[in-house]
């Protein structure tokens, strides 16, 4: 157990449990510096969904990090990059020409939210409502708490969050049917 320093998200700070400190982990188990072994039931927040240590992910890590670890895309680009970028847009609908990488999904939601009101502003039409699904979550940056259920997490920062319209989650017996009616 670690007296931390870090502030961890998520965590009840106020109840000054101890943080426990993890040493190393293999496939779904973190082994703690007491020995426990705790199971990852949400791979790290959704990052190592194939188990931590996976032999093939740490040799294709490792292969890259000699070749090129990291470069900046302003401006730039690497064979990596333009690989999957290719194979995304062979999958993706023609009218879509452009693949954004972004470094987290809370990232990726303000960058989607910035290119959706950009794309309206830079056509001349004052488009700025935006329309979540009930009961959401996208991150906890300000833009994807915004379009994210409001409750405990983010309740201090209300005043700082944009107004959005909301729709009921799909459920049965709640569907909605197209224009035109019945399909």
């Amino acid at each position: 157990m670690s007296a931390s320093p870090i502030w961890h998200p998520f965590t009840q700070h106020g109840l000054e449990e101890p943080v426990p400190l993890v040493t190393s982990a293999r496939g779904a188990v973190l082994t703690t510096a007491d020995g426990r072994e705790v199971i990852d039931a949400i791979s790290s927040w959704w990052v190592t969904t194939h188990g931590h240590g996976h032999p093939r992910i740490v040799a294709a890590i490792a292969e890259q990090a000699q070749k090129l670890d990291q470069i900046i895309f302003a401006g730039w680009t690497h064979e990596p990059a333009e690989t999957v970028a290719q194979g995304l847009r062979a999958i993706m609908p023609p009218s879509l020409t452009r693949v954004f990488f972004s470094d987290s999904g809370s990232t990726s939601v303000e960058v989607a939210l910035k290119m959706a009101l950009g794309f309206w502003r830079n056509r001349g039409e004052n488009r700025h409502r935006i329309v979540v699904m009930e009961h959401s979550y996208h991150g906890d940056t300000i833009g994807a708490m915004s379009v994210g259920a409001r409750g405990a997490f983010n309740r201090a920062y209300e005043p700082l969050l944009f107004d959005v319209v909301t729709v009921p989650f799909p459920a049965a017996g709640n569907e909605q049917p197209p224009p035109g009616g019945p399909g």
